[in-house]
């Protein structure tokens, strides 16, 4: 059991980055750690006005039945395709922005899974 709950744990670190846009560098941002099945969780995103990032949750023992953005950005774009969620930063703009997006689906034991993101969005040049 340790050994799944570690499993769980680096998956999910790995799988909340930036994935679509970090090979072209338009995107970065630390690793966002995942506490259990169920969580609410924040962490700072700088992306490049005019581009967009990607985030999926990859690896990890159970399925993903939703994905849903609960609080759209201010001043950019976040929808989901695919089973992950996204976001658009818009071109020309350079500041603050922020939104929310959610996992729900069904943990590696048959219990209820929903993990909730949340980003501050820096938008730079």
């Amino acid at each position: 059991m340790t050994s799944n709950i570690k499993t769980f744990a680096f998956a999910s670190f790995i799988a909340l980055t930036g994935m679509a846009s970090q090979a072209d560098a338009s995107c970065s941002g630390a690793p966002v750690p995942i506490p259990g099945y169920s969580a609410d969780i924040e962490g700072p995103l700088t992306v490049k006005a005019g581009t967009g990032c990607a985030f999926g949750l990859n690896g990890i023992e159970g399925a993903i039945s939703e994905v849903k953005i609960t609080q759209m950005p201010r001043v950019g774009k976040a929808g989901v395709q695919n089973m992950s969620a996204y976001y658009i930063a818009k071109p020309g703009y350079k500041g603050s922005d922020e939104f929310t997006y959610v996992f729900i689906g069904t943990d590696a034991h048959g219990g209820p899974m929903r993990i909730s993101v949340k980003r501050q969005v820096t938008v730079v040049p």
